[in-house]
């Protein structure tokens, strides 16, 4: 094990003794070269600028076109790194123009007041619950305005403004297990309350025994409610549960209109309730 031990010793001797020498001898060409090799594979970076030439003047010119080549293909992969980076910021906006071009042409045909705002902040801790847009009451919004998404080329519903600032408004989500709406079902027009579960998915509540739910009906906002606009998409039934032998209706799943996972932008629908019946709202829930 010694013997062992002291050959790497002397091996290591050995070799940085050569290497000492080639560094600070450059004798001939050949060592001139070895050391230019032995740099260039270690640091390249030192034989850019200008003392370049002074490093290669004892090189042979072979080599030299080889240490060009390798610089000129560091140099573009820089340029093709960036230009990647160009290319996806351009899909981004390119996607973003083609969302943002849809939702003017439908809001032309909407027959509500309102403004286009952008997602600006999602809380990890509260991601069905609430977001952040980059419109606040220097842009007209209010409190218990509408937040609508544009998901297939039609308007649901996302939520409605909670907290109001200057420069921008939070959203409470209607997958917010705090939120609620008052919704009419297909084909009867029969009433019943959609309420959020904290999860993608939401929660119909209070369906008359009588109604004829199916899977897959839509469920609008009712002229009944208080904070929006009657018609709007809600969603659209997914697994119906029966009721249970101690209620009198029976509950469903609801699969939202709008997917808060991928909404970038939302249209904000001024409501212009009047305080009077908001006040009356509040006393109800005390």
């Amino acid at each position: 094990m010694s013997r062992e031990k002291d050959a790497a010793n002397y091996a290591v001797v050995f070799f940085t003794a050569i290497s000492v020498l080639l560094l600070l001898f450059p004798v001939s060409k050949i060592a001139h070269t070895v050391r230019i090799a032995v740099s260039y594979s270690l640091y390249p970076s030192l034989h850019y600028g200008a003392r370049y030439t002074h490093y290669i003047r004892n090189v042979p010119d072979n080599f030299v076109r080889l240490l060009e080549t390798d610089q000129e293909n560091r140099a573009l992969k820089e340029k093709v790194r960036v230009l990647e980076v160009r290319l996806q910021s351009a899909a981004a906006l390119e996607a973003e123009n083609e969302r943002l071009a849809v939702g003017m042409r439908l809001s032309r045909a909407l027959p509500w007041a309102g403004s286009w705002a952008r997602v600006i902040n999602k809380t990890p801790a509260d991601w069905y619950g609430s977001f952040f847009i980059d419109k606040g009451s220097d842009h007209g919004i209010a409190v218990n305005d509408a937040v609508l998404g544009i998901e297939g080329g039609r308007a649901g519903v996302a939520g409605r403004i909670f907290e109001v600032y200057p420069k921008f408004s939070k959203v409470l989500l209607l997958t917010n297990s705090a939120a609620s709406a008052v919704c009419s079902l297909a084909p009867d027009g029969l009433e019943a309350l959609v309420e959020g579960k904290g999860t993608w998915m939401l929660k119909l509540n209070y369906v008359p025994e009588e109604a004829r739910l199916v899977e897959g009906a839509e469920v609008l906002t009712s002229p009944g409610g208080l904070l929006f606009p009657a018609g709007v998409l809600v969603g659209k039934v997914g697994k119906i549960y029966q009721r249970e032998s101690f209620m009198n209706f029976i509950t469903a799943d609801i699969i939202p209109a709008v997917n808060v996972n991928t909404i970038k932008e939302v249209f904000v629908v001024k409501r212009n309730l009047p305080e009077e019946l908001l006040g009356a709202r509040q006393v109800e829930k005390k």
